[in-house]
Parts: structure tokens; C-alpha cells; sequence
């Protein structure tokens, strides 16, 4: 009875784990496209933030961006694969 009880446990977490509802829509003007399974969660450069973002393949660094508070994006290598984000700070 035990073993049943757990596995319904874990399977029930799994379902809620990956229900968590609609992505928050951003306006046309601040969508970006790009070829990423995580692509909701990319920070948009439009003044709000400066910060870093660095793209990797299987571990190894191809390609990073900077974005400056007055909406430059600077992009060096190849932007695709996995990605992560590092915030300098919060623009005025």
C-alpha cells in the first residue's frame, strides 16, 4: 500500500510541476525571436536593465551580449543554444 501511495505521490508532483500556467505576453515591440525552448524568459534590451548574457553549446561559451541602460545591445559569436543571465543593475 505504501509503494502505491508513493508513486501516486510522485506522479501527481510531476503533473503540477509542469503546469505553470501561460506565459506572460509581452507587447509586439518588445518580443524577441529567437531559436531557444526558453525563449519567454530572455530579457528584452530596451533600457530597463544592464546586464550579460553568455550562449553556450554542450558546456563550451560561442557567443555573449551586453546591454547598456540606453538600449544598446552588443553581441560577440554565435547566439544560440543554452543561454544564462547575469544582472549589473536596474537603469533609472
Amino acid at each position: 500500500m505504501f509503494k502505491y501511495s508513493a508513486k501516486l505521490a510522485c506522479v501527481v508532483a510531476l503533473v503540477l510541476s509542469g503546469c505553470g500556467g501561460a506565459p506572460e505576453q509581452q507587447p509586439p515591440s518588445e518580443t524577441e525571436t529567437l531559436e531557444s525552448s526558453e525563449q519567454g524568459l530572455i530579457w528584452a534590451c530596451d533600457g530597463r536593465r544592464s546586464f550579460n548574457r553568455y550562449w553556450t553549446v554542450n558546456g563550451v561559451e560561442v557567443g555573449r551580449e551586453y546591454c547598456d541602460c540606453d538600449g544598446t545591445l552588443t553581441e560577440f559569436g554565435t547566439l544560440s543554444g543554452r543561454y544564462s543571465q547575469t544582472l549589473n543593475f536596474y537603469c533609472n
